[in-house]
């Protein structure tokens, strides 16, 4: 039975919104968007200048803009510490060489690949402006690789959390 406490009735027509992308503030827009067009090869879908937006990934912001933008040119207090509270996250079926192409670059690294409990390999490192970055094997290529090792279909369904039709539909 549902609460009615919590039953909305309006008649009024409600706009649907949809989500479409993150945005990261950054120190420096031709710092960041080289770095994310060098490390990912995304593609640069729109160039405003101090706004710049990857094609079907997100959009980076200049910082010292956007604040004059969103708080109308008053002071805010500046965070020292690093962004551990956003990340940005990646999928590859090659990480052995996205992890190669980073670990020989100059960012500081938070751990070197390694496999998760549900047994997703992953890495992670900070961007420029100390966003935290994940890059990961998609679940799909987890359940092909388990099964590649001889794990029983049920098995990895428990430890990938997947469901066993999932599991059977992907290793078939």
């Amino acid at each position: 039975m549902k609460n009615p406490k919590y039953r909305l009735s309006f008649n009024i027509y409600m706009t649907k919104i949809y989500f479409s992308m993150p945005v990261i503030f950054v120190e420096d827009i031709k710092v960041s968007r080289e770095f994310y067009q060098n490390i990912f090869s995304l593609e640069v879908e729109a160039d405003f200048g101090e706004n710049v937006v990857f094609k079907k990934a997100f959009s980076i912001w200049q910082k010292n803009r956007a604040k004059k933008i969103i708080f109308d040119n008053k002071i805010i207090s500046e965070r020292k510490e690093v962004n551990n509270n956003v990340e940005l996250y990646f999928e590859t079926n090659d990480i052995e060489s996205i992890w190669e192409k980073i670990s020989l670059s100059k960012v500081e690294i938070i751990h070197q690949v390694k496999e998760e409990p549900w047994g997703q390999r992953v890495f992670r490192f900070y961007d420029p402006d100390k966003f935290i970055i994940e890059v990961a094997e998609p679940m799909s290529e987890v359940i092909k690789r388990l099964h590649q090792l001889g794990m029983p279909k049920n098995d990895i369904s428990i430890k990938t959390q997947m469901s066993l039709k999932a599991v059977e539909k992907i290793v078939s």
